[in-house]
C-alpha cells in the first residue's frame, strides 16, 4: 500500500535526521488496520501526526487513519463557526480547523490559485500551528502538544457539533480574541 510506504518512508527520514517532525496526512479511506498501526507507530517515534476526520458525515472511528491511537485527527469548520455539514465527527475528532472554501494552490501554473473544501484542507493547518508551537516552545511528545493544543483551542464555540465531539476550534493562541 503507499500510503504504509510513505509512512515507513517518513519514519527512516525522520530517524536519521533527529529533527522534530510533523506528518500531515490528507487522506483516509475505509478501515485499515495496517495503516494505523503505520500512523501510530510515528506518533510512538514522537511525530506529531495530524489526520484528515474524512469528508462523509459520519464517526470518524469508522475511517482511517483518523481512528489511528495517537493521531491529531481534524474536522472541518466554516467561516461561520460550524462544523461543515460534510466533516466526520465522533469521539476521535480532537479539532476543528478551517476547512471549507479556502484559497490554496492550483494546478494550471505555478501562481495558480483553487478554492477547496474538505478536512483535508484544515489537517496541514493543525499541522502548522504544532510546527509554530515547535519553533515557539521546543519540541514536546506528541501528548504533550495535543495537550497544549487543548489549552489553546477555542472550546464550545462552533455549532453542529454532534454530542460526543470534542467542540475544540483549533488556534495557536496569539491572534484575536474568541467571540
Amino acid at each position: 500500500m503507499i500510503s504504509i510506504d510513505g509512512l515507513n518512508w517518513v519514519a527512516s527520514t525522520v530517524r536519521a535526521s533527529g529533527r522534530p517532525s510533523i506528518a500531515s496526512l490528507s487522506l483516509g479511506g475505509n478501515v485499515s488496520q495496517a495503516l494505523d498501526d503505520a500512523a501510530t507507530s510515528l506518533v510512538n517515534m514522537g511525530i506529531h501526526v495530524t489526520a484528515a476526520a474524512g469528508n462523509d458525515n459520519i464517526d470518524a472511528q469508522n475511517t482511517s487513519p483518523a481512528r489511528a491511537q495517537g493521531v491529531v485527527t481534524v474536522g472541518s469548520s466554516n467561516i461561520n463557526d460550524a462544523r461543515s455539514s460534510f466533516s466526520n465527527y465522533g469521539a476521535v475528532v480532537d479539532f476543528f480547523a478551517p476547512g471549507e472554501n479556502i484559497i490554496s494552490a492550483g494546478k494550471d501554473s505555478n501562481t495558480a490559485t483553487a478554492t477547496y473544501s474538505g478536512t483535508s484542507m484544515g489537517t496541514p493547518h493543525v499541522a502548522g500551528i504544532i510546527a509554530y508551537l515547535i519553533g515557539e516552545n521546543g519540541n514536546t511528545s506528541p501528548q504533550a502538544m495535543v495537550n497544549q493544543l487543548k489549552t489553546l483551542s477555542v472550546k464550545g464555540k462552533l455549532s453542529g457539533v454532534p454530542a460526543g465531539t470534542a467542540n475544540n476550534l483549533v488556534q495557536n493562541g496569539n491572534g484575536a480574541p474568541a467571540k
